[in-house]
């Protein structure tokens, strides 16, 4: 069978309207974090965005669907550089978990929409498979194929519960106390855990 012929060059012009499509993106979407690091997430509207862009509300309406369509995007960002966060991290349970903490701690308005905190409210079938990466991250560290394995779970919801408790001001410690708890707390969940690697004994 002869290989498939080679995707053509898109013409100038084409390049153009997707550079075009691209920067109109991030405009909508650095107006949508800007207005929720302000008023928070319920502010975020089309109509809003479009004031806030100087546009009309067709504008926004041109390259995402709608709110949740925003938002939406906002959640697959976030738990994509979550994940990269994570493996680069240096390879270990602790490195990776502290890093997952380093983000919810730098990224709180990213976090809070990325797990529906305080009410945002994003369509949960549109997001159920977003996380798989954070979940990969934990099992390739502990060397397990199941995406589902309990351990897994575990490590995922002690660091998480921990940034959740300290977003919404029922943990009020410090970042290093934060870290501590967590440290103990991988330390705690992996002693006698075959393979888990980094995880302090």
């Amino acid at each position: 069978m002869a290989p498939d012929a080679q995707r053509p060059e898109p013409s100038p012009s084409q390049q153009r309207r997707d550079r075009e499509r691209a920067e109109a993106r991030a405009t909508i979407l650095a107006a949508a974090r800007d207005l929720a690091r302000t008023e928070g997430w319920d502010a975020v509207s089309m109509r809003r965005l479009a004031d806030r862009i100087g546009y009309s509300a067709n504008f926004a309406y041109r390259y995402f669907k709608g709110r949740d369509d925003i938002l939406l995007a906002f959640v697959r960002d976030g738990f994509a550089r979550l994940a990269d966060a994570m493996s680069a991290a240096g390879g270990s349970l602790e490195a990776a978990t502290a890093a997952y903490l380093d983000f919810a701690l730098d990224e709180p308005d990213l976090y809070q929409v990325m797990y529906g905190l305080g009410g945002v409210r994003v369509p949960a079938a549109a997001t159920e498979d977003e996380g798989a990466g954070v979940g990969a991250v934990i099992a390739g560290i502990l060397g397990v194929t199941d995406p589902y394995d309990d351990r897994i779970a575990r490590l995922w919801a002690t660091a998480h519960g921990l940034a959740a408790l300290h977003a919404i001001g029922k943990l009020p410690v410090d970042r290093a106390h934060l870290h501590k708890l967590l440290s103990a707390s991988v330390a705690d969940l992996t002693r006698g855990t075959s393979n888990p690697r980094g995880a302090t004994s």
